[in-house]
């Protein structure tokens, strides 16, 4: 097995993507204890990018520090995913509001080149191109909004969402059919459709999210 240690790119940065992915997936579960040397043997790299991809996940909320005993993957109350949810709301509005008011022509070429490729491929795409189109799609509106504060507080709740519902392999399939229409709208410079249709985006994929985790509860009882 290749470890990311043995590939040729930033380690820091590829350290903090690995544990990120390992986090979301939950493949770490909610709770579980890593230690720096655990993690390094696991990743393959020595503990110096480990111990940093620690601090970084802390400053998303993945990871909380226990004094003296490395740290543990975030483990809140479900009371919290509402409040997740939304800040998460009025952050993506607020994204796609300031993206149509800047108008960056580099964004809207990339959103109009994300367009094109959803759209050649949504008739036969599979779950896995369906979550790096999603991906996409939310970091280009991140982007298209100037800052890298909202930018970076944007990425950390959209993982703190994927992690409260047990990761993005719980996590409710995705409309390409909706990013497309608000694709639209933004090119459009349509800023208040935009936003009323990622609000009923977001609103109808969180009721989704809810009721399945609902169902997993009742199905493990």
């Amino acid at each position: 097995m290749t470890t990311i240690g043995a590939r040729h790119r930033n380690l820091r940065d590829e350290t903090v993507d690995e544990l990120r992915r390992l986090i979301l997936k939950g493949d770490l579960e909610p709770g579980a204890h890593l230690t720096e040397l655990a993690i390094s043997e696991r990743l393959g790299v020595s503990r110096l990018p480990v111990r940093e991809a620690f601090r970084r996940l802390e400053t998303e909320g993945l990871l909380e520090a226990l004094p003296r005993r490395g740290v543990r993957v975030v483990q809140l109350d479900n009371d919290e995913l509402e409040t997740v949810r939304e800040m998460r709301v009025a952050l993506e509005l607020m994204a796609v509001r300031r993206t149509v008011e800047r108008g960056d022509e580099d964004i809207l070429a990339e959103l109009r080149a994300l367009l094109k490729a959803g759209n050649e491929q949504s008739h036969e795409v599979d779950a896995a191109t369906l979550d790096k189109l999603n991906d996409e799609f939310h970091e280009l509106l991140s982007r298209g909004s100037g800052s890298r504060f909202l930018a970076d507080s944007l990425r950390a709740v959209r993982n703190q969402a994927h992690h409260l519902v047990g990761g993005k392999s719980a996590a409710v399939g995705h409309s390409w059919e909706e990013h497309a229409r608000i694709i639209e709208a933004v090119l459009s410079r349509d800023a208040e459709f935009a936003m009323l249709l990622m609000r009923r985006h977001l609103t109808a994929r969180h009721e989704n999210q809810g009721r399945a985790k609902g169902v997993a509860r009742e199905s493990s009882s």
